[in-house]
């Protein structure tokens, strides 16, 4: 959702199902308004462009390569396979897990701007486990055990009516890992 006051967002999601597992993320493009969502926008397109084989490490390097000229973004880019969970954050996009815990640190920097240490995670999930990639438009003051049992989009909805900050871009994107 954008920012209130403004016609479009600057954030936005991407879920790709790959023939291994699938590739999803979040990004939040500075600012607000149509400069940040066309950020947003290249950095989609370099995702979609990106061969399935690319791992965590290349998709950052490919999205920051693509993000520079533009105003930059922050970014949660995650790769499923098999059950093993591997992803980064750069930048203030956050994520939550709910079953297996998902130990994680954000990468410093801005995807098209300056690129601090890219920091990769991993965890294997199990069946049933959830994780919720959102923006910073987001409050993280949230039990996500209150949403349990909940379809994704239900409880996507639920967050940004109870959780969305109405002075920023927003975006929540969750990912149920099935049996």
């Amino acid at each position: 959702m954008p920012k209130d006051g403004e016609r479009v967002s600057g954030d936005a999601a991407y879920v790709r199902a790959c023939e291994d597992g699938a590739l999803f993320a979040v990004i939040d493009g500075l600012g607000h308004g149509e400069r940040a969502a066309a950020a947003s926008g290249v950095a989609l397109e370099a995702l979609a462009e990106a061969p399935e084989r690319d791992d965590v490490r290349a998709l950052v390097d490919r999205v920051h390569a693509r993000l520079r000229g533009t105003r930059g973004a922050a970014g949660m880019i995650c790769r499923l396979r098999g059950g093993r969970l591997q992803g980064c954050g750069v930048g203030n996009v956050e994520l939550a897990s709910q079953g297996t815990r998902v130990q994680w640190l954000q990468s410093p920097g801005i995807l098209g701007a300056s690129l601090g240490k890219v920091r990769i995670f991993d965890a294997q999930l199990a069946p049933g486990d959830r994780l919720v990639l959102f923006s910073d438009g987001v409050s993280p003051r949230f039990d996500l055990s209150l949403f349990r049992g909940m379809k994704a989009a239900e409880a996507c909805r639920a967050l940004m009516s109870r959780h969305r900050r109405s002075h920023d871009d927003s975006t929540v994107l969750i990912a149920d890992i099935e049996p």
